[in-house]
């Protein structure tokens, strides 16, 4: 590829861009797709945090024919300074672009950048405006747009539309999301390898089918257990935790470094008090019992493993074992939108199902019939990325160990098949945890600073990421994150500082 200075690039870019028009733009090949409109729209001074940005939005609007599905793609082309490169923006929950300030973001780094709806609107918690077809049947066009289909198109009709306003193609393509957009990053790698050249797929929603329905396991749990602990009771159970196992990596940051190495029993925090506003309340065995059960993992009736459960350190009330109360010992459970809705959209295709009522066996059932129904549209868990890393493709994840959202043993998971598959795995794709980050951000723990950088460097200047820089929200600490399975040690020296660790490993 040639190579040219930033400066050179960006003065090439707007001296070739064409006007933002219908006229100059024509309409995109889509595979199996069919093309129902198309607007471009010069936007000027549109502010976006400190920035101010002129860009001509691009939307494409398409049907895939007998799927009687609408899709939307933007596609925002910065109108100077353009970096060569596009940007594919992702998804959060349910909705298969989580926020124009996706696009903003990506336009403000000089990037053209792409997001689609894939068909539905963009509702993170709810999928009850398409879900279910008129007949009470799940639509599965739509659940393919929104799987993969809608992601490949994207790529295509950006890079059409690039071509046309700029006069070439882009250099670089790079795909950058976390959580829906992480499972959007793996989907593309494995299906659609030279959508992209380097994706960054961080806190993947992979084995969705399996960890949706195993979300629901808190509520589950304490459905059965007739105990709904208050907030401030598992916060507490999850403070002892934190307090326990804080010092194993020999700093104390309140972090839990590594929380595999963590064997805190929550049973020890029996009749301790808890802090509930100025309240004192005694955490009862069953209070420390169903946390015991969160951080064991959804279970079968006989009692062996489903799926993972949460690490502990993650706050369990800010995300699967929510509550709500009238007073610190009247509670009640609120179930995280996104699990409770596939379970009874997708699997049950009622969406007034009480799963308050639903008993071990029907749980399990209801796993399994989630596995086996949709692992293959929307699993996104094929370890073979062979043909990705044939393209010449480059995959960075990072997942917060503190994740209280998506389960980070299923990322470990998932990285470990792609090793069986590949032992030289590590040429193109790096997975890193970050102890002590929540669900993509937050958290007490050092969260990955710029990763986007290191998918850039390593596919344009052939720079493999040894380390992940991270640091805290308030940029008191800092730490260098290291690929897995190497875990970043404490060598002595300034805890806060990142030059104080070092990559290793460490035995379980």
């Amino acid at each position: 590829m040639a190579t040219a200075s930033a400066a050179g690039l960006w003065f090439a870019s707007a001296t070739h861009a064409s006007n933002c028009s219908t006229s100059s733009i024509s309409n995109p090949s889509i595979p199996h797709g069919q093309v129902l409109n198309l607007s471009a729209v010069p936007v000027h001074n549109y502010n976006y945090q400190n920035s101010t940005l002129n860009f001509c939005n691009v939307t494409v609007t398409y049907t895939h024919p007998g799927w009687n599905d609408t899709i939307h793609v933007n596609v925002w082309l910065p109108s100077s300074k353009w970096n060569q490169r596009l940007q594919g923006a992702g998804g959060g929950g349910f909705s298969a672009l989580e926020s124009v300030d996706n696009l903003a973001k990506a336009v403000t780094g000089g990037y053209a950048a792409v997001g689609t709806d894939a068909g539905h609107e963009l509702n993170l918690a709810r999928s009850d405006s398409w879900s279910l077809d008129e007949s009470g049947k799940v639509n599965m066009p739509l659940l393919k747009d929104f799987a993969s289909v809608a992601l490949n198109d994207a790529a295509v009709v950006a890079k059409g539309i690039i071509n046309d306003f700029y006069g070439h193609g882009s250099r670089y393509s790079y795909w950058n999301g976390c959580s829906t957009g992480g499972r959007q990053g793996l989907m593309l790698a494995q299906r659609y390898p030279t959508a992209y050249d380097g994706i960054l797929a961080n806190a993947p929603a992979i084995n969705w089918p399996e960890f949706i329905v195993a979300e629901y396991w808190p509520q589950f749990v304490m459905n059965q257990m007739k105990t709904h602990p208050s907030p401030c009771v598992i916060d507490a159970i999850t403070a002892a935790a934190v307090k326990a196992c804080d010092g194993n990596d020999g700093v104390k940051d309140g972090v839990i470094s590594e929380p595999s190495h963590c064997h805190f029993d929550p049973l020890t925090t029996v009749n301790e008090m808890a802090n509930c506003s100025g309240k004192t309340v005694t955490i009862t065995r069953n209070d420390a019992l169903v946390v015991q059960k969160i951080w064991g993992g959804m279970r079968s009736t006989n009692g062996s493993s489903l799926w993972y459960g949460l690490e502990k350190g993650a706050p369990l009330s800010g995300g699967l074992a929510v509550t709500t109360c009238s007073t610190p010992s009247n509670c009640t459970g609120i179930p995280f939108p996104i699990s409770s809705d596939w379970i009874s959209q997708f699997i049950l295709e009622n969406p007034s199902a009480d799963l308050t009522q639903m008993n071990h066996e029907q749980y399990q059932r209801i796993f399994e019939y989630s596995r086996q129904k949709y692992d293959s549209i929307i699993g996104t868990n094929n370890p073979d990325l062979s043909a990705f890393k044939q393209a010449g493709g480059k995959l960075v994840t990072w997942h917060g160990l503190a994740d209280q959202l998506i389960f980070p043993k299923g990322t470990e998971k998932y990285y470990k098949e792609v090793e069986t598959l590949d032992p030289s795995v590590r040429d193109f794709y790096r997975l890193f945890f970050a102890p002590g980050v929540q669900h993509c951000q937050g958290g007490n723990g050092e969260i990955p600073v710029n990763p986007l950088e290191l998918v850039v460097n390593w596919i344009e200047k052939g720079v493999a990421p040894e380390t992940l820089l991270g640091k805290t929200e308030d940029g008191s600490r800092s730490r260098k994150l290291c690929p897995y399975p190497l875990v970043s040690v404490y060598k002595g020296g300034d805890s806060r500082d990142a030059s104080s660790y070092a990559c290793e490993e460490v035995s379980a």
